[in-house]
């Protein structure tokens, strides 16, 4: 007994050092957000290609809000449609049928809320894809300013015609992968009865995950990460990615702020990736500029 109690130990040791790792990471994640969002209300220059986002991101959420409360009632009736039926058979039984169905109720609306929260998420990601164009330069401009006292890093003239295909074509990719995703869950939730108990906290759970890559999508572009090795950057941060798509999910949900974080959010993905790039042996940085 005594000749394990070092590796016990020692075992120890490590969960507590990966504890306070886990931690450090999810800290680093939610304080890359703030500096994102403070590095852009310091660079001044950087306003016109925040403003664009903005109002795409104003017009979209107001859009699916809109649609989404006209359809309120119709939804929650969907949701409740995949819950089991509780009928009182003896006058005794409401004594279960009536929290029972109750209960329901509640998780109708709860389905409700989380349909929401994808819908305002779906909304900013479009709208995300739309400005891919002005996110894309703001996401240069701010590697530019942030690397300035390293030459070797700095940015070439592109063809702006070129480059905006190229913005839309890479999000668009990474929005349908989301999307893709998303249908795959949702589908599982509809057929499988019960399903949708899981389905909906793991929707909740991989959205957080993929945030972090789709505003870090831009600065990963340039450097040409494919998308295996995204993955493995993803899992080899994984809790500096659910500190940062922590915050980002739940600032989708907040009224106002969910209309202006997003270039913030694209400046906090930049810099995560110039702070930790991921390990790609066959990437190439392409290098191009703000014009």
């Amino acid at each position: 007994m005594n000749e394990r109690d070092p590796e016990v130990a020692r075992a120890e040791r490590a969960a507590d050092v990966a504890d306070v790792t886990h931690a450090s990471g999810i800290h680093l994640g939610v304080g890359l957000v703030g500096e994102g969002v403070a590095f852009l209300r310091r660079e001044r220059s950087l306003w016109p290609l925040a403003l664009v986002p903005a109002l795409f991101a104003t017009l979209l959420v107001g859009l699916a809000v809109s649609l989404f409360w006209v359809r309120i009632e119709m939804i929650h009736e969907a949701w409740v449609s995949m819950l089991p039926v509780l009928e009182a058979v003896r006058w005794w039984s409401w004594i279960w049928v009536g929290p029972g169905r109750a209960i329901l109720w509640l998780i109708g609306w709860i389905g409700v809320a989380v349909g929401f929260a994808l819908v305002l998420v779906v909304a900013l990601l479009t709208a995300n894809l739309l400005s891919a164009p002005f996110l894309d330069q703001l996401s240069i401009r701010v590697e530019r300013i942030e690397q300035a006292d390293n030459p070797q890093e700095s940015l070439e003239a592109g063809n702006f015609i070129s480059e905006t295909l190229r913005s839309f074509a890479a999000e668009l990719q990474r929005l349908l992968f989301m999307m893709s995703v998303w249908a795959s869950l949702g589908l599982i939730g509809f057929i499988i009865p019960g399903a949708h108990f899981v389905t909906a906290p793991m929707l909740i759970a991989v959205t957080i995950l993929l945030l972090p890559l789709d505003y870090a999508g831009f600065a990963l572009d340039r450097r040409g990460i494919p998308y295996r090795d995204r993955r493995r950057w993803l899992r080899e941060n994984m809790s500096t990615m659910t500190g940062f798509g922590g915050v980002a999910f739940l600032a989708c949900l907040v009224p106002g702020l969910n209309l202006l974080v997003m270039p913030g959010f694209v400046t906090a993905g930049t810099l995560l990736v110039l702070r930790n790039p991921p390990r790609a042996a066959d990437a190439s940085i392409r290098r191009t500029t703000a014009g």
